[in-house]
């Protein structure tokens, strides 16, 4: 019985180990992570431009790697700063504290950058700009506390508030573009300043030699599929990315010329050699930032020879980008994530253009209406205190001193604005953060978009087609749909080629990200890993 009983120990062990050796081994992480965002990536641009490609960039990325086609973000457009901070942080403003590049400070009664912070001071700039109102920790954030320091993670990007938002508030490095003084700049908010590699650029003139490189054709103009829009008999076309903006600033157009990305894939190349990024067994993280809008850009479709040349441009950065990181580092252990903010397929005036309902929402004369209204509800006082995005702040201590009824006034100000052309619907804030888990999507995403920092006492939302313009005809946001489908590819490491059609948030970009490098997800994390990416 004894010899019985042993036997059957015996067995159960064997049945153990062998049980434990057909367990897959854990996969390594990446010992590089490159996220790259690009402002103004459509999908079906790369589709139309697909044959102009060469076979490196775009078409490598997307041929070999994992394209989600059902992909979009759950918050609304109001700025590249919220889009990066979403990504970044897999949560949205409600959380994370980043409603936009803009919001309105009830306590000083204006409008500031919601990256400016008085307290810091910049490094080869007059802005003084921090992380200080991101709430929330950054994927890259998480790599340095899991690794003690160990990761070295830097920013290159074109705009200071996608580099801060993608940097977060432990980067090595976060450098951007400086349209002014046409150098690299940084804030003395992250400890290790500028990046010796961007001083050294600033200082050896490869800034300023790309920097006052005319733009000019790739090809022959008329290879293109549409016509220039700066036509130039003799080139095609032609551009001085230092000349600029317009008369009333200081401002070039360098950001939205090639040489901007060109910049940033010059210094992302220098950051990954110069610091041996993705050579030990620690995984590091590099994020750059690109872009494919075009000075003075009136559409976002691609109907422009300009607006291809940077496409095909920013195709050759991008194959010029992996080819430099493969030479040194083997591409299964480097994870490339190329990814888009929100932006709407089609403008308002094309829409109107073709006779489908669309335009252009600016709250001045709104809000003048809105207040003499009050007034005559009210009594002569100054009942609303400011506005931006969508948001309308009432004057809360007006209202208190002369005992009025908050709510009723809330929803006085809700039931009037929903009568303006343009405006889908109006909510008190009581109402949005009160909304149950059941919410229309529309709902949803304006709560999400919400914070109770920067919001204000009445949100509305615009119809289908339509956007809002500040008073210099600024879009306030990229978007309005819906529901935008946006361009996100995986490539490199063990990504298999794949098309994956389930449907997920960009939320749920930094739990992936989270769970392949093996460390806690960011603190206000509300996405989830996408399946076909970290499955085995």
């Amino acid at each position: 019985m004894n010899s019985q009983k042993f036997l059957l120990t015996i067995l159960f062990i064997i049945c153990l180990i062998s049980n434990i050796a057909a367990q897959p081994a854990a996969a390594e992480p990446p010992r590089l992570v490159i996220g790259i965002m690009v402002d103004g990536l459509q999908q079906k641009h790369l589709e139309l431009m697909w044959h102009y490609f060469n076979l490196n960039g775009f078409r490598q990325i997307i041929e070999k790697g994992a394209t989600c086609q059902n992909v979009n973000y759950n918050i609304l457009s109001g700025g590249n700063a919220s889009d990066a901070a979403c990504v970044m942080t897999g949560s949205t403003p409600f959380y994370n504290g980043i409603s936009g590049n803009y919001f309105f400070r009830r306590e000083s009664i204006d409008v500031s950058s919601i990256i400016q912070d008085a307290t810091q001071e910049g490094i080869g700039t007059n802005l003084t700009v921090s992380a200080k109102n991101l709430l929330a920790s950054t994927v890259m954030d998480e790599l340095i506390l899991a690794n003690d320091k160990r990761s070295k993670c830097h920013v290159v990007a074109i705009n200071p508030e996608e580099a801060i938002m993608m940097g977060g508030h432990a980067a090595n490095s976060v450098t951007w573009i400086d349209d002014e003084k046409l150098q690299w700049v940084t804030t003395g908010f992250y400890t290790n300043g500028l990046s010796k590699w961007a001083d050294d650029q600033n200082i050896n003139g490869t800034f300023s030699n790309l920097a006052t490189r005319a733009w000019k054709p790739l090809f022959d103009i008329n290879s293109y599929l549409s016509p220039a829009i700066n036509e130039d008999k003799k080139n095609g076309f032609t551009y001085d990315p230092s000349s600029k903006r317009n008369k009333n600033t200081n401002s070039t157009i360098i950001k939205n010329t090639p040489s901007a990305n060109e910049l940033v894939t010059e210094l992302g190349i220098r950051i990954i050699n110069e610091e041996q990024l993705g050579t030990d067994n620690i995984p590091d993280m590099l994020m750059l930032q690109y872009s494919v809008r075009i000075p003075n850009e009136k559409t976002t479709a691609l109907k422009s020879a300009e607006k291809e040349d940077m496409y095909m441009r920013l195709d050759k950065n991008l194959a010029n980008l992996v080819q430099s990181v493969t030479e040194k580092i083997s591409l299964d252990k480097v994870l490339i994530v190329l990814y888009a903010n929100q932006t709407d397929a089609h403008s308002a005036e094309e829409l109107k253009d073709k006779k489908i309902p669309s335009g252009q929402f600016n709250a001045s004369r709104s809000l003048a209406l809105l207040s003499n209204y009050l007034i005559a509800l009210y009594g002569q006082e100054k009942w609303i205190s400011g506005y931006y995005g969508r948001n309308i702040f009432l004057n809360r201590h007006k209202i208190e001193e002369k005992k009025k009824n908050y709510h009723e006034m809330q929803q006085v100000v809700a039931d009037f604005m929903i009568e303006f052309e343009g405006i889908q619907s109006a909510y008190t804030a009581s109402q949005m953060l009160n909304s149950g888990a059941n919410s229309n999507i529309e709902v949803e995403k304006i709560k999400n978009s919400l914070n109770k920092k920067s919001m204000g006492d009445v949100v509305f939302t615009l119809l289908p087609g339509w956007i809002e313009v500040d008073d210099k005809k600024n879009p306030v946001g990229a978007s309005n749909g819906i529901k935008n489908q946006t361009p996100l590819f995986f490539f490199g490491w063990q990504i298999r080629p794949q098309k994956i059609t389930t449907h997920y948030e960009m939320t749920d970009v930094a739990p992936t990200l989270s769970k392949i490098l093996n460390i806690s997800m960011p603190n206000a994390c509300i996405g989830k890993p996408i399946t076909e990416i970290v499955r085995k």
